[in-house]
């Protein structure tokens, strides 16, 4: 049977919403031989291409075969602005039936420069980088990364606590004046105020601008508001938040339910006070009541507050290490 036909077959542009069917067939592909975490449908796709900070036009390329099949495909994307450094995103996936032919490797070299044209045209006077995860385990990735001068810049841990096997976490008793809410739909500004102020001692964080986070957190598909809650001080501010979602289409290849904190923050001046705990087993009770398996998280291995042995003193166990590949650009300063 012949091959795939060479490499210069193929045309490489930005994607479009046309491009959805294809590029989704080439990820599933993609998921049978690497078995990620994730598993992305459609729609998660759609959300990519119409994210308020990416423009497909610019920011994405795919290598697309006569009939119209993707074979390669990516995105390079710049975070919002803000904090002491520039983030770009680099994501990007090859079919592997097409491996071995150098795609990969013109697809991040692409990525990377678009990353670096970014951030010359935005100008910052801060570094930056670009960067992709890459879980330990994936030599391939490594491999790749290495070739085009990435190198490890931060390591993040994924803990599990098994529902099952595990007694609820015990009740919280929060200082005078702070109550646990459910998250309700008039907070979402409130949190994401919170969620600014919180994560500003926290590397490589950026403030998220409103559309962002209507887009990509509190408007995310996945995310479960009877699972979130919001703990709020006697003024009736938010001083901490936890905001959890579910991703169905990983349970059957997981071979568990999960309920997963996507984000967890506590503003500084109430650390200390079992914000995170209270707000940690609310999840815990919600994610059982809803019949989910395990808690998931991810951390900064080596996050400043304390949060990795909170987690683990609370019986999640490390299941996972990602490391942040990247590369680092000088700042630009005014022109």
């Amino acid at each position: 049977m012949p091959g795939p036909p060479p490499p210069a077959d193929l045309t490489w542009r930005p994607l479009t919403v046309a491009d959805i069917p294809a590029w989704h067939r080439m990820i599933v592909a993609t998921e049978a031989v690497d078995e990620p975490d994730e598993h992305f449908t459609q729609e998660d796709l759609v959300d990519e291409l119409d994210a308020p900070s990416v423009d497909p036009a610019v920011d994405s390329r795919a290598a697309v075969t006569p009939d119209g099949e993707i074979v390669a495909a990516g995105l390079s994307t710049a975070r919002p602005m803000g904090g002491p450094m520039r983030r770009y995103d680099l994501w990007g996936a090859v079919d592997p039936a097409w491996r071995g032919q150098g795609l990969g490797r013109r697809l991040l070299a692409w990525q990377i420069e678009r990353a670096a044209e970014r951030h010359a045209q935005d100008a910052p006077p801060v570094p930056g980088w670009a960067g992709l995860g890459a879980e330990e385990r994936r030599e391939d990735i490594w491999r790749l990364a290495d070739r085009a001068g990435l190198t490890p810049l931060r390591w993040f841990t994924t803990l599990h606590r098994q529902l099952t096997t595990t007694a609820p976490l015990d009740p919280v008793d929060l200082a005078s004046g702070l109550r646990l809410l459910p998250l309700g739909d008039d907070r979402d500004e409130a949190v994401r105020l919170a969620h600014n102020d919180a994560w500003t001692d926290h590397w490589g964080f950026a403030a998220s601008p409103a559309a962002d986070w209507d887009a990509r957190v509190v408007g995310l598909r996945h995310l479960r508001r009877d699972w979130c809650h919001v703990v709020v001080d006697q003024a009736d501010e938010v001083v901490g938040y936890a905001l959890n979602v579910t991703f169905e289409q990983d349970w059957e290849v997981q071979g568990y339910k999960e309920g997963y904190t996507l984000l967890l923050g506590v503003r500084r001046p109430w650390r200390g006070q079992r914000v995170a705990r209270a707000l940690l087993t609310a999840a815990d009770r919600a994610f059982r009541a809803a019949g989910m398996e395990v808690a998931a998280l991810d951390v900064d291995s080596d996050n400043p507050t304390g949060a990795l042995q909170l987690y683990q003193g609370l019986g999640y166990e490390p299941v996972n290490r990602t490391a942040l590949l990247a590369t680092r650009f000088d700042p630009v300063g005014p022109r």
